[in-house]
């Protein structure tokens, strides 16, 4: 993840402070919060996406992280030196409030290249532009730079190139046509101090 600048910027442009006021903490003590928005799926589709997963790693093997990491639709992620505070979660809750919730419709499957070494193979969503949308809203909002975004369900993360076309060619002949509702973003918190990184543990539910 890459620094982000540390306020949060409303529709009114007044800024609100990400952070309480807490006293300093030495550098010892200083721990890095990360945060993760994401589009959860319901566990139909969930399921559906981990025996791919088990199907791939049989055929070329995957990493811990791709077979067990739960599947998910990112929206955003970000890390701080100080937890956010309850003003941010409310401002996070105005905006969701003022979206619909909308559909969500898995069809086939794409690729991501990564210079010369390996790929991301992913389930493309069709007419995504809601999730582009609340995507660009949250950057505006948090007063990040919007960067280009295509929303997508990741599979496996960085294949060996040696490896990818196989699990490709796999992936093009399991069946994951999935339509489902999205009615909320859950928001995921975790620390990195003394280097120790903790597992996710959600944060907020926000329904749309």
């Amino acid at each position: 993840m890459n620094t982000r600048h540390q306020t949060l910027v409303s529709a009114g442009n007044s800024q609100l402070s990400l952070f309480p006021e807490a006293k300093k903490e030495t550098p010892a003590m200083d721990a890095v919060h990360q945060y993760f928005f994401i589009i959860p799926l319901p566990d139909a589709v969930k399921n559906k996406v981990k025996l791919l997963k088990h199907q791939l790693n049989t055929a070329i093997g995957l990493s811990d992280y791709n077979l067990y990491s739960v599947p998910h639709i990112s929206l955003l992620s970000f890390h701080t030196m100080r937890p956010v505070n309850e003003r941010f979660i409310q401002a996070i809750q105005e905006l969701f409030s003022r979206n619909n919730p909308f559909r969500v419709k898995l069809s086939g499957f794409a690729h991501f290249e990564h210079g010369l070494n390996s790929n991301t193979l992913y389930a493309k969503i069709e007419d995504s532009d809601q999730i582009k949308n609340l995507y660009y809203e949250l950057n505006l909002l948090l007063g990040f730079r919007v960067r280009s975004f295509v929303p997508h369900l990741t599979i496996a993360r960085s294949v060996p190139r040696a490896n990818f076309e196989k699990s490709f060619t796999m992936a093009k002949q399991y069946s994951l046509e999935e339509e489902f509702n999205c009615d909320q973003v859950t928001i995921l918190e975790r620390k990195l101090q003394h280097g120790v990184v903790s597992k996710y543990q959600v944060l907020k539910e926000i329904s749309l």
